[in-house]
Protein backbone atom coordinates (compact mmCIF):
# COMPACT_ATOMS: atom_id res chain seq x y z
CA UNK A 1 0.00 0.00 0.00
CA UNK A 2 1.10 3.60 -1.20
CA UNK A 3 1.30 6.40 1.97
CA UNK A 4 0.84 9.71 0.96
CA UNK A 5 3.39 11.95 3.54
CA UNK A 6 3.67 15.44 4.03
CA UNK A 7 6.57 17.58 6.12
CA UNK A 8 4.43 20.78 6.58
CA UNK A 9 7.28 23.45 7.34
CA UNK A 10 7.02 27.22 7.80
CA UNK A 11 8.88 27.98 4.70
CA UNK A 12 8.18 24.41 2.22
CA UNK A 13 6.26 21.46 2.27
CA UNK A 14 7.75 18.25 1.08
CA UNK A 15 5.70 16.09 -0.06
CA UNK A 16 6.36 12.60 -0.58
CA UNK A 17 4.79 8.88 -1.52
CA UNK A 18 6.12 6.28 -0.10
CA UNK A 19 5.63 1.91 -1.00
CA UNK A 20 6.92 -0.47 1.44
CA UNK A 21 9.12 1.95 3.20
CA UNK A 22 10.32 3.38 -0.11
CA UNK A 23 10.37 6.72 -1.28
CA UNK A 24 8.89 6.57 -4.97
CA UNK A 25 8.44 10.44 -5.61
CA UNK A 26 8.52 13.20 -3.49
CA UNK A 27 8.20 17.17 -4.58
CA UNK A 28 8.78 20.95 -2.31
CA UNK A 29 6.08 23.49 -2.74
CA UNK A 30 5.71 26.83 -1.18
CA UNK A 31 4.01 26.54 2.25
CA UNK A 32 0.70 28.44 2.53
CA UNK A 33 -2.54 28.40 4.95
CA UNK A 34 -4.36 26.21 2.56
CA UNK A 35 -7.90 25.27 2.66
CA UNK A 36 -8.70 21.66 2.32
CA UNK A 37 -9.73 21.89 -1.57
CA UNK A 38 -6.62 24.44 -2.37
CA UNK A 39 -4.94 21.66 -0.62
CA UNK A 40 -6.49 18.90 -2.71
CA UNK A 41 -6.40 20.81 -6.21
CA UNK A 42 -2.69 20.76 -5.41
CA UNK A 43 -1.99 16.86 -4.50
CA UNK A 44 -3.87 16.05 -7.18
CA UNK A 45 -2.12 16.91 -9.51
CA UNK A 46 1.06 16.20 -7.88
CA UNK A 47 -0.34 12.33 -7.40
CA UNK A 48 -1.95 11.97 -10.74
CA UNK A 49 1.04 9.54 -11.85
CA UNK A 50 -0.46 7.36 -9.58
CA UNK A 51 -4.17 7.64 -10.41
CA UNK A 52 -4.50 3.91 -10.63
CA UNK A 53 -2.89 3.15 -6.96
CA UNK A 54 -3.97 6.33 -4.96
CA UNK A 55 -1.82 6.14 -1.80
CA UNK A 56 -4.20 4.40 0.88
CA UNK A 57 -3.20 5.96 4.02
CA UNK A 58 -1.80 9.61 5.25
CA UNK A 59 0.99 10.77 7.56
CA UNK A 60 2.27 14.35 8.68
CA UNK A 61 4.42 16.20 11.02
CA UNK A 62 3.60 19.74 11.05
CA UNK A 63 5.09 22.96 12.84
CA UNK A 64 2.21 25.45 11.33
CA UNK A 65 -1.07 24.92 13.17
CA UNK A 66 -3.47 26.35 10.59
CA UNK A 67 -2.80 24.08 8.23
CA UNK A 68 -3.17 21.20 10.65
CA UNK A 69 -6.98 21.12 10.03
CA UNK A 70 -6.97 21.20 6.23
CA UNK A 71 -4.79 18.29 5.75
CA UNK A 72 -7.06 15.95 8.20
CA UNK A 73 -10.17 17.21 7.04
CA UNK A 74 -8.44 16.59 3.37
CA UNK A 75 -7.80 12.69 4.32
CA UNK A 76 -10.99 11.88 5.41
CA UNK A 77 -12.90 13.63 2.87
CA UNK A 78 -10.96 12.85 -0.65
CA UNK A 79 -9.15 10.01 0.43
CA UNK A 80 -11.38 8.09 3.17
CA UNK A 81 -8.42 7.47 5.70
CA UNK A 82 -7.62 8.99 9.04
CA UNK A 83 -4.09 10.49 8.57
CA UNK A 84 -1.68 9.65 11.36
CA UNK A 85 -0.12 12.96 12.78
CA UNK A 86 3.43 13.04 14.25
CA UNK A 87 3.30 14.09 17.58
CA UNK A 88 4.46 12.57 20.96
CA UNK A 89 2.22 9.94 21.59
CA UNK A 90 2.17 8.24 17.89
CA UNK A 91 6.04 8.81 17.16
CA UNK A 92 6.39 5.64 19.56
CA UNK A 93 10.02 6.94 20.71
CA UNK A 94 11.09 7.62 24.28
CA UNK A 95 11.42 11.49 24.97
CA UNK A 96 14.16 12.26 27.63
CA UNK A 97 12.98 15.83 26.74
CA UNK A 98 12.50 17.82 29.81
CA UNK A 99 9.39 19.20 28.22
CA UNK A 100 7.73 16.59 25.87
CA UNK A 101 5.28 19.30 24.04
CA UNK A 102 7.21 21.75 23.54
CA UNK A 103 8.95 19.35 21.15
CA UNK A 104 8.29 19.90 17.07
CA UNK A 105 6.78 17.24 14.69
CA UNK A 106 9.66 17.55 12.73
CA UNK A 107 12.63 16.62 15.39
CA UNK A 108 10.43 13.78 16.31
CA UNK A 109 10.22 12.46 12.62
CA UNK A 110 14.19 13.56 12.32
CA UNK A 111 14.61 11.09 15.10
CA UNK A 112 12.67 8.15 13.18
CA UNK A 113 14.22 8.59 10.50
CA UNK A 114 17.86 8.89 12.28
CA UNK A 115 16.73 5.06 13.93
CA UNK A 116 15.86 3.89 10.77
CA UNK A 117 18.36 4.46 8.54
CA UNK A 118 20.97 3.84 11.80
CA UNK A 119 23.47 2.87 13.07
CA UNK A 120 22.54 4.90 16.31
CA UNK A 121 23.44 7.13 18.23
CA UNK A 122 23.02 10.16 15.94
CA UNK A 123 22.90 13.33 15.20
CA UNK A 124 20.41 15.22 12.77
CA UNK A 125 21.44 18.64 12.15
CA UNK A 126 17.65 20.39 10.07
CA UNK A 127 19.10 23.04 7.69
CA UNK A 128 15.43 24.87 7.28
CA UNK A 129 13.52 28.00 8.99
CA UNK A 130 15.32 27.25 11.81
CA UNK A 131 18.66 25.35 12.27
CA UNK A 132 17.89 22.43 14.57
CA UNK A 133 20.15 19.96 16.32
CA UNK A 134 18.49 16.73 17.81
CA UNK A 135 20.47 14.12 19.32
CA UNK A 136 19.29 10.40 19.34
CA UNK A 137 20.70 7.61 22.34
CA UNK A 138 22.08 4.25 21.23
CA UNK A 139 18.64 2.98 22.60
CA UNK A 140 16.57 5.27 20.20
CA UNK A 141 15.73 7.94 22.57
CA UNK A 142 15.36 11.66 22.22
CA UNK A 143 17.90 13.08 24.07
CA UNK A 144 17.56 16.79 23.61
CA UNK A 145 19.64 19.43 20.86
CA UNK A 146 19.70 22.68 19.87
CA UNK A 147 17.55 25.32 17.96
CA UNK A 148 19.81 28.40 15.86
CA UNK A 149 18.22 30.81 13.23
CA UNK A 150 18.31 29.33 9.80
CA UNK A 151 19.97 30.83 7.38
CA UNK A 152 17.54 32.43 5.23
CA UNK A 153 15.88 33.70 8.74
CA UNK A 154 19.57 35.35 9.67
CA UNK A 155 19.68 36.84 6.27
CA UNK A 156 16.27 38.01 6.41
CA UNK A 157 16.55 39.58 9.93
CA UNK A 158 19.77 41.41 9.08
CA UNK A 159 18.15 43.20 5.94
CA UNK A 160 15.26 44.39 8.04
CA UNK A 161 17.45 45.52 11.16
CA UNK A 162 20.08 47.01 8.81
CA UNK A 163 18.76 49.76 6.60
CA UNK A 164 21.79 49.99 4.28
CA UNK A 165 22.25 46.56 3.55
CA UNK A 166 20.03 45.41 0.58
CA UNK A 167 18.64 41.47 0.18
CA UNK A 168 20.93 39.49 -1.88
CA UNK A 169 21.43 36.05 -3.74
CA UNK A 170 23.02 33.33 -1.05
CA UNK A 171 25.45 32.21 -2.98
CA UNK A 172 28.77 29.89 -1.03
CA UNK A 173 31.25 32.61 -1.50
CA UNK A 174 34.39 31.37 -3.08
CA UNK A 175 37.00 33.12 -0.55
CA UNK A 176 35.88 34.15 2.81
CA UNK A 177 37.00 38.12 2.04
CA UNK A 178 34.26 39.69 0.91
CA UNK A 179 35.73 42.46 -1.91
CA UNK A 180 31.88 44.18 -1.84
CA UNK A 181 28.97 44.55 0.31
CA UNK A 182 27.72 41.68 -1.16
CA UNK A 183 30.46 39.46 -1.02
CA UNK A 184 30.78 40.00 2.61
CA UNK A 185 27.18 39.20 3.36
CA UNK A 186 27.47 36.05 1.76
CA UNK A 187 31.01 35.32 3.64
CA UNK A 188 28.79 36.30 7.00
CA UNK A 189 25.81 34.64 7.21
CA UNK A 190 26.86 31.26 4.83
CA UNK A 191 30.61 30.97 6.33
CA UNK A 192 29.17 31.94 9.72
CA UNK A 193 26.35 29.13 9.64
CA UNK A 194 29.36 26.70 9.06
CA UNK A 195 31.12 27.50 11.64
CA UNK A 196 27.75 27.60 13.89
CA UNK A 197 26.95 24.07 12.90
CA UNK A 198 30.39 22.39 13.00
CA UNK A 199 30.90 23.94 16.72
CA UNK A 200 27.39 22.91 17.88
CA UNK A 201 28.12 19.36 17.09
CA UNK A 202 31.47 19.49 18.23
CA UNK A 203 29.93 20.48 21.87
CA UNK A 204 27.21 17.97 21.07
CA UNK A 205 29.45 15.29 20.56
CA UNK A 206 31.45 16.05 23.74
CA UNK A 207 28.46 14.75 25.98
CA UNK A 208 27.62 11.79 24.24
CA UNK A 209 28.46 8.60 25.29
CA UNK A 210 29.55 6.77 22.00
CA UNK A 211 30.37 8.46 18.27
CA UNK A 212 27.54 9.19 16.57
CA UNK A 213 26.39 9.50 12.72
CA UNK A 214 25.82 12.80 11.80
CA UNK A 215 23.07 13.83 9.48
CA UNK A 216 22.40 16.74 7.37
CA UNK A 217 18.65 17.38 5.91
CA UNK A 218 16.86 20.60 5.19
CA UNK A 219 16.90 22.83 2.24
CA UNK A 220 20.19 24.29 2.90
CA UNK A 221 21.53 20.79 3.76
CA UNK A 222 23.89 20.26 0.56
CA UNK A 223 25.28 23.43 0.78
CA UNK A 224 26.29 23.90 3.79
CA UNK A 225 27.07 20.15 4.98
CA UNK A 226 29.48 20.60 2.03
CA UNK A 227 31.40 23.46 3.99
CA UNK A 228 31.52 21.98 7.21
CA UNK A 229 34.35 19.79 8.71
CA UNK A 230 32.09 17.22 10.58
CA UNK A 231 31.44 14.54 8.56
CA UNK A 232 27.86 15.01 7.32
CA UNK A 233 25.42 12.42 5.73
CA UNK A 234 23.31 14.61 3.45
CA UNK A 235 19.91 13.12 3.32
CA UNK A 236 17.18 15.56 2.14
CA UNK A 237 14.61 13.02 2.57
CA UNK A 238 15.01 11.91 6.28
CA UNK A 239 12.30 14.07 7.95
CA UNK A 240 9.84 12.13 5.22
CA UNK A 241 11.29 8.58 6.14
CA UNK A 242 10.89 9.41 9.54
CA UNK A 243 7.14 10.34 9.33
CA UNK A 244 6.22 7.46 6.70
CA UNK A 245 8.06 4.93 9.61
CA UNK A 246 5.72 6.36 12.00
CA UNK A 247 2.62 6.12 10.12
CA UNK A 248 3.99 2.68 9.49
CA UNK A 249 4.40 1.47 13.43
CA UNK A 250 1.60 3.50 14.45
CA UNK A 251 -1.10 2.68 12.21
CA UNK A 252 -0.31 -0.89 12.25
CA UNK A 253 -0.03 -0.70 15.65
CA UNK A 254 -3.81 0.93 16.60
Amino acid sequence: MKRLVLDIGNTKTAVGVFQNGELRDQWRITTLHWTTDDLWVILRTLLDPFRDCTPGSVAFATVVPQVRHSVVDLSRRYMGVDPVEVTTMTAGIRIEYDYPHELGADRLANAAGASKMGPLPAIVVDFGTATTFDVIGADGAYVGGAIAPGVGTAAAELFKKAEKLNPVDLEFPLKATGRSTAGAIRSGVLLGAVGAADYTIRRLRLEMEAEPVLWATGGWARGIADECESDLKVCPELTLIGIDEIGERYGDGK
